[in-house]
């Protein structure tokens, strides 16, 4: 097209004031989209009566910011507790008048299915404006196990112009939806490859406290049962009675939080929340990224460890083994079986070391700005097409 589209996105996976490093993936692309498109960010937030949003609390996110450049306003709508069904009807009731009082866009991207995707239609739909959903993982593999929101998505996310996809497998389970084949499109998220580079690993544990002789395992995400971090902690004895330096490093917040802390020990460090930006150091420093989930999408912080030139040792679900697709990019194992776990990990430990710079180039990983401009072309195709 001859000019630059006006593309409004209604996410609740955005940063905000109060939660600066929450869902880095979106704002790195949307920000790289930025070049090609004007983008507008609505960042929903889901009003909880004060309940804790991440990092801070729902009364400490500004109405409006800017956030990489971008324009950001966070529009409130009332998440009703065990109710979610009807979330995706409040959402787009909500977010009605600010339609009203500012011009149309050219296309709404919605980035989570629902409530954000269902609502994106509905709002689409009234207002004569083509609709993307942007899926990502426990939006199209958990959510759905909800009845009403599974009936909702299998009424409007078949509607959408496109569903685009973060990996082969989630596109599977957008068809399973009923969503047709010809309207999935798959676009890989990027990996900003100035940040997450081949760094020194001596430096990087002597900046971290770690010795030279320690096996590091990493793992770097939410807390939680679904992403395997209990199970990771539970294949520590067998690691050590297999690989006696090795040591288990979790970065990361959730729920799980306390719990593992009160089992730290030697073997065991809880590191917790870090920002986005001391990320590449632990990767710098590990001999491997360990990601145990029980689903996923296709998680960026694989593709970081391979941008980094580390293997992965993670759950064969979802997109992962599109990622870790060969021997030299890591091992695979079945979700939820700590002593598997511990088993791929002595085994990786034991292995003979990958060059990294071979790991990076095995993997292939696109950078934010090439994801940014597939997601630009399939925007301009979706408004040549109309609504």
């Amino acid at each position: 097209m001859d000019r630059r589209l006006r593309v409004l996105v209604i996410t609740n996976l955005f940063p905000n004031r109060a939660d600066p490093g929450f869902a880095p993936f979106n704002r790195q692309q949307f920000q790289a989209l930025s070049a090609y498109d004007e983008v507008e960010v609505w960042a929903v937030i889901p009003w909880r009566f004060g309940r804790s949003i991440s990092g801070g609390k729902t009364k400490d996110v500004p109405k409006e910011e800017a956030i990489g450049g971008l324009p950001v306003r966070h529009p409130r709508y009332l998440a009703i507790p065990g109710l979610p069904g009807l979330n995706a009807g409040v959402l787009a009731a909500r977010l009605w008048p600010s339609f009203l009082r500012r011009p149309k866009p050219d296309v709404i991207l919605a980035a989570y299915a629902y409530p954000d995707g269902c609502a994106g239609v509905l709002l689409g739909q009234a207002l004569g404006v083509p609709v993307v959903v942007k899926c990502h993982g426990s939006d199209l593999n958990r959510v759905p196990e909800d009845l009403p929101a599974r009936l909702q998505l299998q009424a409007l996310l078949p509607r959408a112009q496109r569903v685009m996809v973060v990996s082969q497998k989630l596109g599977e389970a957008a068809i399973v939806l009923g969503v047709e084949p010809g309207r999935v499109q798959l676009i890989y998220n990027g990996v900003d490859r100035e940040r997450f580079r081949i760094r020194d690993r001596a430096a990087a544990r002597e900046a971290l406290g770690f010795t030279a002789k320690q096996e590091l395992v990493l793992y770097v995400g939410h807390l939680a049962d679904h992403k395997g971090a209990a199970d990771l902690v539970a294949a520590v004895p067998e690691l050590l009675r297999r690989r006696p330096q090795a040591q288990v490093v979790l970065v990361g917040d959730g729920p799980l939080l306390a719990r593992l802390q009160a089992q730290a020990g030697p073997a065991l460090r809880v590191v917790g929340r870090v920002p986005h930006a001391e990320v590449p150091e632990y990767l710098a420093a590990a001999d491997l990224l360990c990601l145990p989930s029980w689903d996923e999408g296709l998680p960026n912080v694989v593709r970081e460890a391979h941008a980094a030139g580390r293997p992965v040792v993670a759950s064969r679900v979802g997109g992962i083994p599109e990622a870790v697709h060969r021997v030299e990019l890591g091992r695979l194992v079945e979700p939820r079986q700590p002593q598997a776990l511990a088993q791929a990990l002595a085994e990786q430990l034991a292995a003979a070391a990958v060059p990294p710079e071979t790991i990076q180039a095995l993997a292939g990983i696109s950078t934010w700005s090439e994801s940014a401009g597939q997601l630009h072309q399939l925007l301009v195709d979706v408004v040549r097409s109309g609504p």
